[in-house]
């Protein structure tokens, strides 16, 4: 069984119709492209899929689509099976919150799930450890730890990552790139967690700068042009120039990075390529018009 959470991962938004619901035929069509492109893995509902604004039906409508529309591909023969896995973010405010969501998904046919630590108030390293004891009972699923000290104001030490990964399903984690010195920290998680664990990483303008050699890569640009993004994550892992391919993603990535709205910027980004979408739901501001015109100069 291949290990959860490597590789190439992408991160698609969540599209939404004008009266600000779903849009899960849209959502369908991102996914399967995605799984069209040869990409290792899709994650919905995390940043890039704005998962904190919907409520719990609705995140189990996205997490189900997800998985169904992952399950058949086309190829020039028919349609195949695809062995391409479907993770979902369950973050929430409360423990109990967190297992509904990460039960619901585990009914879907998740493959795993991705958790930060969220709150109000920064937690201290004995209520992250219990959070992630408590989903680990609750699921059998394995857990992707989701950094993020810039927004939860916690930033996961190596000595409690190790302590996750030997008492609960954590078998991965996704850091962050902006930080000094990224090979030290992967160096330290490593040390700490050993090979079997997938150290991953996320940022689009570092990762495409950096071409970090790690288990995987967690991009919310690839969740929309996964086509060149594999291409680019492949020929990094052979040790091959990227050219173009690189060239263009750097160029969207920097677009989308000088925007103060992120999620509106990747919604707006989706429009520009041909996948229709409402702007992000509040409090998630839209791309301006301006914004909108450089991301699209960028593509």
């Amino acid at each position: 069984m291949t290990q959860p959470f490597t590789g190439l991962l992408a991160y698609p938004i969540t599209p939404l119709v004008n009266d600000d619901e779903l849009d899960l035929a849209s959502l369908a069509h991102l996914v399967r492209n995605v799984s069209f492109a040869g990409v290792s893995g899709v994650t919905v509902l995390a940043t890039s899929g704005a998962g904190v604004t919907f409520d719990r039906g609705e995140r189990q409508a996205v997490v189900q689509t997800a998985v169904e529309s992952a399950v058949l591909v086309g190829t020039s023969e028919g349609l195949r099976e695809s062995a391409m896995p479907v993770y979902a973010a369950v973050s929430a405010p409360s423990t109990r919150e967190v297992v509904r969501l990460a039960q619901d998904a585990e009914r879907a046919g998740a493959a795993g799930v991705l958790l930060a630590p969220f709150s109000y108030l920064p937690l201290s390293d004995k209520e992250v450890r219990a959070l992630f004891l408590t989903v680990s009972e609750a699921t059998a699923l394995p857990i992707c730890f989701y950094n993020k000290p810039a927004q939860t104001h916690y930033d996961v030490s190596p000595a409690t990552l190790a302590y996750l990964a030997a008492h609960t399903h954590v078998r991965a984690v996704k850091d962050t790139m902006r930080r000094e010195n990224v090979a030290g920290r992967v160096g330290e998680l490593r040390d700490a967690v050993g090979p079997d664990f997938s150290i991953g990483l996320s940022a689009d303008v570092q990762l495409l700068a950096q071409l970090p050699d790690v288990d995987a890569w967690h991009t919310g640009l690839a969740g929309l042009l996964p086509g060149e993004y594999i291409k680019v994550w492949r020929l990094a892992q052979a040790g091959e120039l990227q050219g173009d391919s690189l060239t263009r993603l750097q160029g969207i990535a920097h677009a989308l990075a000088a925007t103060p709205h992120p999620i509106g910027a990747l919604h707006a980004l989706s429009n520009i390529i041909g996948v229709q979408t409402a702007p992000p739901r509040g409090p998630f501001a839209a791309a301006t018009m301006e914004e909108t015109w450089k991301i699209s100069a960028a593509v």
